[in-house]
């Protein structure tokens, strides 16, 4: 079974690296800016580019069509801004409303300089799916400014230290899935996160 995983495109960086990275995990992949007329798809992913309040206001004319994926039981994944969305709000900009799908804000981080770009090493917590194969710690690729800060939810999978706080780093409540990091610009330890993440999509994870 070949997995149909969808990339919605609310923001105007480059995503195409994230389809790379499904393909490569052995997904067909492709990216949209509307899920209006969408046949089913196996997995949704909200990527990781554009603000909190732009991204809210693209999804608003979907948003219907995205809850009925995750009323299907079928995965969503969301990377950095798109994990963010899953929160009920954010703090960018003022409060913006967000997806209420997991509770919480996101806020900003209080460490300097933001924003957090680079490599930097991934706690694992709790049991993942999405982390199967992984160390326990690993590195992966930052580019943001905003996270929760909240980790003792027990859908955090995974934490991330910086300047004395700790962040989410990766959720797993299924069929809600997400990174804050960027596993399409984290090599080896990105491309396992992806190539379980298709597998959970193609019901072969777990």
């Amino acid at each position: 079974m070949t997995v149909e995983a969808v990339i919605y495109k609310y923001g105007v960086g480059n995503v195409y690296s994230v389809k790379s990275g499904l393909e490569k995990a052995g997904a067909r992949a492709r990216v949209v800016e509307s899920l209006s007329n969408m046949p089913s798809m196996d997995l949704l992913v909200l990527p990781g580019v554009g603000s909190m309040p732009a991204a809210m206001a693209r999804l608003e004319k979907d948003l219907e069509r995205v809850m009925k994926h995750i009323d299907a039981g079928r995965p969503v994944m969301g990377i950095c801004l798109g994990l963010q969305l899953m929160y009920e709000a954010s703090t960018e900009f003022g409060v913006t409303k967000g997806l209420g799908l997991l509770e919480g804000v996101v806020d900003k981080m209080p460490v300097k300089p933001l924003p957090h770009i680079g490599w930097s090493l991934v706690e694992r917590i709790r049991r993942s799916t999405l982390l199967q194969g992984l160390p326990e710690r690993f590195y992966a690729y930052y580019v943001h400014s905003y996270a929760s800060m909240d980790t003792g939810r027990p859908w955090v999978r995974a934490f991330t230290r910086l300047g004395g706080i700790e962040f989410t780093a990766v959720v797993e409540k299924p069929p809600l899935y997400g990174t804050q990091f960027h596993p399409e610009r984290s090599g080896a330890n990105g491309l396992r996160v992806l190539r379980n993440l298709v597998e959970i999509a193609g019901g072969r994870g777990g």
